[in-house]
């Protein structure tokens, strides 16, 4: 074999060598884990206090006596207020909510013959530091733990319906608010 066809072999063989050992060459590399710590989340909890309790606080009445609902009769002008104390938690770093009554629970407990005359709405009282009330939503824009009463007024409006003439649909009625619902959630813009 002359000269030029081994060094031409010879080149072959390398060349497979090099092309059979591709997969084994190795690149340097390195890892380590680090110490990042645990996270967890938070909560928002609503927690209601003793039994609530209703008042006659209408425009003509002294005092706000106690009332019982069962036995108290609404007509035209009454403004009864029911309490509840309650407490609101709100735990984590950047946690804003807001308190409304569930619109769906007042449709649902109000007959519709009382609606264009009832109105049920929030009314709070003893508001802490860090709640503001805007038109019946109650909000607070950092973390913390807030007590508080939060009232429910139902307010019988004085008048009469659109013909002019008392609407006589809404007498000896009754309306079961026991299923009114306080809605607390998150608010993230």
């Amino acid at each position: 074999m002359n000269k030029v066809a081994k060094a031409g072999v010879a080149a072959g063989i390398a060349g497979l060598l090099l092309l059979g050992g591709a997969g084994t060459y190795a690149l340097w590399q390195d890892s380590k884990t680090v110490d990042a710590g645990t996270v967890q989340t938070g909560q928002l909890k609503l927690t209601l206090g003793a039994a609530g309790t209703w008042k006659d606080i209408s425009s003509d009445v002294t005092g706000a006596p106690a009332i019982d609902p069962a036995a108290f009769k609404l007509v035209p002008g009454d403004t009864i207020r029911f309490s509840q104390g309650l407490t609101i938690l709100a735990d984590g770093k950047n946690l804003k909510g807001q308190l409304t009554i569930d619109q769906s629970s007042i449709n649902a407990a109000i007959p519709a013959a009382w609606q264009p005359y009832v109105t049920v709405s929030v009314a709070p009282a003893n508001l802490p530091a860090g709640v503001t009330n805007t038109a019946g939503v109650l909000s607070f824009t950092a973390p913390g733990s807030y007590t508080f009463d939060v009232g429910i007024t139902v307010a019988f409006a004085k008048g009469t319906n659109a013909s002019g003439t008392d609407d006589e649909t809404i007498e000896n009625q009754s309306a079961n608010l026991n299923g009114l619902a306080l809605k607390l959630e998150q608010v993230r813009p």
